[in-house]
C-alpha cells in the first residue's frame, strides 16, 4: 500500500499488490504526523476490510485507493470529522451500497464512532 501525504489534514492510500506500507510526502514540510498516523489507521484498516470482502465476491481491488481528510473541532482541540472517498473505477454500482456497509466494519472506524474510556497515569 501506498500512503501519500497530500497536507496536514489530507492523506491518500492506493493498493499497489503489497501490504506493506510505503510513506511518501510530496512536500517536505508535511511530515508523517501523530494526526496522519491516526488518519492512517483508519485508512489501511478500512482498506484491509474492503481487500478481503473484494476476495470473497472475486472482485478486483488493484484499481482501490481510499482519500481522507479531516477538519479540527474545538473545545478540547481535536479531529472533529473525518471524510472518507473510496476511488474504485472497477466496484460494480450495485455493489457500492454494501461496499459502503463493508467500509464501516473496520474497527479502527468502530473504535472512533465509539471511543474507549482513556485511563492516564503517572507511574
Amino acid at each position: 500500500m501506498k500512503l501519500s501525504l497530500e497536507s496536514e489534514q489530507r492523506i491518500r492510500l492506493s493498493y499497489d499488490d503489497s501490504l506493506e506500507l510505503e510513506v511518501e510526502s510530496a512536500d517536505p514540510l508535511v511530515h508523517f504526523s501523530p494526526l496522519h498516523m491516526l488518519a492512517a489507521s483508519l485508512a489501511t484498516c478500512t482498506m484491509a476490510v474492503l481487500l478481503a470482502w473484494a476476495d470473497t465476491i472475486k472482485l478486483s481491488g488493484r484499481d482501490l485507493a481510499l482519500e481522507l481528510e479531516w477538519d479540527y473541532a474545538e473545545g478540547p482541540y481535536r479531529v472533529g470529522e473525518y471524510r472518507i472517498v473510496i476511488d474504485w473505477p472497477a466496484l460494480p454500482e450495485q455493489r457500492k451500497p454494501v461496499a459502503l456497509r463493508v467500509a464501516e466494519q473496520c474497527t479502527v472506524d468502530a473504535t472512533l464512532r465509539y471511543p474507549p474510556f482513556i485511563d492516564t497515569r503517572i507511574a
